[in-house]
């Protein structure tokens, strides 16, 4: 009888620890793929909010590609909405802070002044990357490209 009630004690404490290790707000608690594997993909927007607004319907986001790559690159495809040009945005990425959050360095269209935007991660699965801007204005939520 002791030795299940040690036992139960111990699962309690496994879960709870589990559980309340969470690195990001929506999870998931425990993945076999490592944090740059799952970043490293090709992702368009499903859904935007800039400053609480959902913009998912508006043409700049929608047409948006971005490539993560695991040599830590990074490629921003733009599609101008109104000439249907694409430009590349060109740069790194890179975790942060425990892994709890994402810097984006990207050079200019001219390809010569570096911008640098933090994300904290909100989500992180294979097939779901959510991030938001660390001052909160922009909220982003990515899907795989198809």
């Amino acid at each position: 009888m002791k030795k299940l009630v040690y036992l139960a004690c111990v699962l309690m404490i496994g879960a709870i620890t589990i559980t309340s290790c969470r690195k990001y707000e929506e999870g998931p608690n425990i993945s076999l793929r490592s944090k740059e594997a799952r970043i490293a993909n090709n992702w368009r927007i499903e859904s935007a909010q800039l400053n609480g607004v959902n913009v998912s319907a508006d043409p700049y986001y929608t047409k948006q590609k971005h490539f993560f790559y695991r040599n830590k690159s990074y490629i921003n495809t733009i599609i101008n909405t109104t000439t249907l040009e694409a430009t590349n945005l060109t740069g790194e990425w890179k975790l942060f802070d425990n892994d709890t959050k994402i810097a984006i360095t990207t050079k200019n269209f001219s390809g010569n002044i570096d911008s640098t935007v933090e994300y904290n991660i909100i989500k992180l699965y294979n097939k779901q990357f959510w991030i938001r801007r660390t001052d909160n204005t922009l909220e982003l939520h990515f899907i795989p490209t198809e």
